[in-house]
């Protein structure tokens, strides 16, 4: 029997009393879910559906059916007239058109329909952001420590939009590109380098898993693509960064993609949660309820795929990323990584990260790890963000990109199976020092139904033994639909809402610590799990790490992870062939996991020291260095010259060219100026970049240059009139360098041969003023001759004036065809234009501006004319003009 609470009416008493009952209260709604009426549990119609048909007057709906034969028929014998049409692999799911408030309340009556759902709908990009900072995700720790895990062998999908498969940086490595047609998303493109990105365009061009293969999908279509199909490809992972407004429901979609899942246990699917934070569902358990339950899609809310939301390089989480809980509660999205407000890019970021992860395990075991243990990998070595342990905004936290790895490359996972009512049980040794231990559970199971509560199936209960007896229950949060409470801090305690659970200690002890896994509710089983664990054992450098390249004379951030709360430290760098330690900052905060940098104006290796009261942490040797700048001095037929400034203590330089799919070394030099014979370049032709050596090791390549598309011509860079109408002729000149060359000639065409009017020698700049003092009347030809040391010529493209005193005009075409434009050139800017006829009629008058005076001719007569016109001095020029 329910205990029933009766308050006395002493006003003191009635106060104690409520607060109890509040409390009460309070307590309940962390311990279970939000429960549905009967009413809602039987409810076959998506949320908002029935409401959005009502105001529309007809919609199109998917529905779910137990059998399309019986259910065609049951539409005829209803007197259905809309269009029927199977748009999804599953036979049992077929699209409405023209359907009516009333057929909706038909078809939610009929017993062989399961579930009426949204059709598609139009999806959008979720913004589109080009300043990817990999250090936040501690992605550099894997470049350096793991330089062959790379995304070799591997594919990924990008769900919306084509990518640009003729994109420098994924040039070659697009799966069937001639399907993608003509039409290329700059979104998709972003998000496709930020994965695989081959680095050709210059060090922001490369992305994490940078020799990955890329293969696209349009997001047309929401339900999933067939996952065989997928796979069958090479395909291992699919990133979704897009949405379609603010869901929070499970639905056909949602169910499509957990039973694809389940029945292709290897293929990761990762979704962005969406850039409505600040907004709230309409309908549903959380309606009006704005900051919470805001993810953009019902496919989002999926059990067996991974919603990723966006922080911010501080590690706040973005304002606009979506947030959870799932409309039953559950925790979404499960992880952050960076996106300053965008989650397009942090989906990016953890899709280019997983494929790593299905790397490196595929080159130990020989085959690809289960999407399950690759989403507990990424979640149980994610880095605690926003409040403690798991919340509804940050999921479990923050990517750490080398962790998941390292629990990869370390074996420390477990995959095992349970059923119903049963216990498996695992050992883990703790070593002494461990600052933290996590344990995550992540089991992906079939399909939820969308008329159910909750979506949870098979329910797993996760504990963890120490070694003094304690047990220790998952962190789960309280669910309830009210702001508070869904804020509150994480409490210990059994989840039958997840499947995915995780378990901390801070500070264990060392010693043998228990992990059970129980089959606590299990009707479909048995049911397959992945368990991973972690050991944190104190500070360590994120960034920089070896062979990173920090920029000299900038402001650079520092990263740290694993201190304690409340711990102080200070920080020193020392540099190479130096054994003094220079202080940079003491007693901060190094609970902020970052310190800006202003690194010293000197070019060399240097180290990194983070002293606490207990420990202290070296981190790699580093470069300071600078990014060179590659210009291109000139531009010939047969050969470009290169050249860039000296950096100090570079020892010499590397050039690549780009190659079929990347960056490909073809010269080093002690150099800073190159002469290439264009025969020489046989990968993309005009892409070329360089990078020097500091101390034994290539730092950071220039971004890379086209010189073909420079506008850089043999020696000569500009080469125009200041006016093409003028009464003085000057003409600008612009070298592109000065490298060998004696002089520099302006030559005027006379009578078919080009005559010299101006000679400079020396040439000691690269900009110079050119002047003829005796130009003809009328069109003027010139072009530049330059003069080298091996005496050879280099010219200009040829460059027409029109030089005009103050008495001169000329008009053309004449004569002209009757309704043709007649351009009039004068010393003039603004002139008053005038036609008279043989007998003195004026027939045409109009002010014109601009250096050429359009003159239309339309309606006059064949017939010569008189042309006058009056200058912005006052003065008057004569001409005529004959039309015929």
């Amino acid at each position: 029997m329910k205990k029933r609470w009766k308050c006395p009416f002493n006003v003191l008493q009635w106060v104690t009393c409520v607060g109890l009952l509040l409390c009460s209260i309070q307590v309940t709604a962390q311990q279970q879910a939000p429960r549905k009426t009967e009413a809602a549990k039987l409810k076959r119609i998506a949320p908002g559906l029935e409401q959005s048909i009502g105001k529309t007057g007809s919609k199109t709906v998917r529905v779910q059916v137990k059998n399309k034969a019986q259910f065609l028929t049951w539409l005829t014998e209803n007197n259905y007239n809309g269009n029927v049409t199977q748009t999804t692999p599953s036979a049992q799911i077929l699209t409405l058109s023209n359907v009516s408030a009333k057929t909706l309340q038909q078809l939610a009556n009929s017993g062989l329909v399961t579930y009426i759902d949204k059709p598609n709908r139009q999806a959008r990009e979720e913004i589109e952001l080009k300043d990817a900072d990999f250090a936040v995700n501690n992605i550099y720790a894997i470049r350096s420590l793991y330089p062959l895990l790379n995304g070799s062998n591997m594919t990924a999908s990008v769900k919306e939009g084509a990518f640009n498969p003729n994109d420098i940086d994924l040039k070659g490595r697009a799966l069937s590109p001639e399907s993608f047609g003509t039409t290329f998303t700059p979104h998709a493109t972003t998000m496709a380098t930020i994965i695989a990105g081959a680095g050709n365009s210059g060090p922001k061009g490369r992305g994490i898993a940078d020799h990955a293969w890329l293969a696209s999908s349009d997001f047309a279509e929401l339900f999933p693509d067939n996952s065989k199909s997928l796979l069958s490809k090479g395909i291992s992972l699919q990133n979704h960064s897009y949405g379609v407004g603010v869901e929070n429901y499970y639905g056909l979609e949602s169910a499509a993609y957990d039973r694809e899942i389940y029945q292709n246990p290897t293929l990761l699917h990762v979704f962005s949660s969406g850039n409505s934070g600040d907004k709230a569902d309409e309908v549903g358990n959380y309606v009006g309820m704005a900051g919470f339950a805001n993810l953009t899609g019902q496919f989002k809310t999926s059990k067996n795929t991974l919603s990723v939301g966006a922080i911010e390089p501080t590690g706040k989480v973005g304002f606009l990323s979506s947030k959870g809980p799932a409309y039953d509660g559950r925790v979404k999205p499960e992880l952050v990584a960076f996106g300053k407000g965008g989650t397009s890019e942090a989906a990016a970021v953890v899709s280019g990260v997983a494929l790593l992860v299905q790397q490196a395990y595929k080159e130990m075991h020989g085959g690809l790890p289960t999407a399950a243990l690759v989403k507990a990998a990424l979640i149980n070595s994610a880095d605690d963000a926003g409040r403690p342990e798991v919340d509804f905004e940050t999921g479990f936290g923050n990517t750490d990109a080398f962790g998941a790895i390292k629990t990869i490359q370390e074996n420390r996972f477990i995959v095992g199976e349970v059923t119903n009512k049963a216990t498996q049980q695992h050992t883990i040794s703790v070593p002494a020092g461990t600052q933290k231990l996590k344990v995550t559970l992540v089991w992906h199971e079939v399909e939820g139904s969308p008329e159910a509560a909750k979506a949870l199936i098979n329910d797993l209960d996760l504990t963890l033994t120490t070694v003094n007896g304690a047990v220790l229950k998952p962190w789960v949060l309280s669910s309830f639909p009210h702001p508070d409470s869904l804020q509150l801090p994480a409490k210990r305690r059994e989840d039958h809402l997840n499947n995915v659970e995780q378990v901390t200690i801070d500070l264990p002890a060392a010693g043998t610590y228990q992990v059970k896994v129980f089959g606590y509710d299990v009707p479909q089983g048995p049911q397959n799990y992945s368990l991973v664990y972690e050991f944190e054992t104190g500070p360590e450098w994120v960034y920089p790490t070896i062979g990173v390249n920090l920029q000299a004379a900038s402001v650079n951030r520092l990263r740290w992870k694993s201190t304690l709360p409340g711990e102080k430290g200070k920080l020193e760098y020392k540099l190479q062939n130096s054994t003094e330690w220079k202080l940079i900052a003491d007693n901060i905060d190094l609970a902020a996991t970052y310190f800006d940098w202003n690194a010293p104006d000197v070019i060399t290796k240097a180290q990194l020291r983070l002293t606490t009261p207990t420990t202290t942490t070296l981190s790699g040797d580093f470069l300071l260095t600078k990014q060179l700048k590659l210009k291109v001095g000139y531009n010939c037929d047969d050969q470009v010259m290169l050249h860039w400034a000296k950096l100090a203590n570079a020892e010499q330089y590397q050039l690549y060219q780009v190659g079929s799919t990347h960056l490909e070394p073809f010269l080093v030099t002690a150099d800073t100026l190159a002469l290439l014979n264009k025969s020489q370049l046989q990968g993309l032709p005009g892409f070329v970049n360089v990078a020097p050596f500091i101390d034994g090791t290539q730092a950071e390549t220039s971004e890379t240059v086209a010189f073909n598309q420079m506008g850089i011509g043999c020696y000569i860079k500009m080469f125009l009139p200041y006016q093409f109408v003028t009464d003085s002729v000057d003409l600008q000149l612009e070298l592109s360098t000065r490298y060998q060359v004696t002089s520099v000639t302006l030559e005027r065409l006379v009578r078919g041969n080009y005559t010299a009017v101006q000679t400079i020698a020396p040439v000691t700049q690269l900009a110079y003023k050119l002047h003829d003092t005796s130009p003809v009347l009328g069109k003027n030809m010139y072009r530049v001759k330059v003069t080298t040391a091996d005496n050879k010529f280099y010219y200009s493209q040829p460059e027409e004036v029109l030089y005009a005193d103050a008495g001169f005009v000329q008009a053309y075409p004449n004569p002209i065809p009757s309704g043709e434009i007649l351009s009039v050139a004068v010393a003039s800017d603004v002139a008053i234009v005038q036609l008279y006829d043989q007998l003195g009629k004026l027939v045409y008058e109009s002010e014109e501006y601009g250096v050429i005076k359009q003159i239309s001719t339309a309606g006059l007569k064949g017939s010569l004319y008189i042309m006058r016109l009056k200058t912005e001095t006052g003065n008057y020029v004569i001409g005529k003009v004959l039309v015929l």
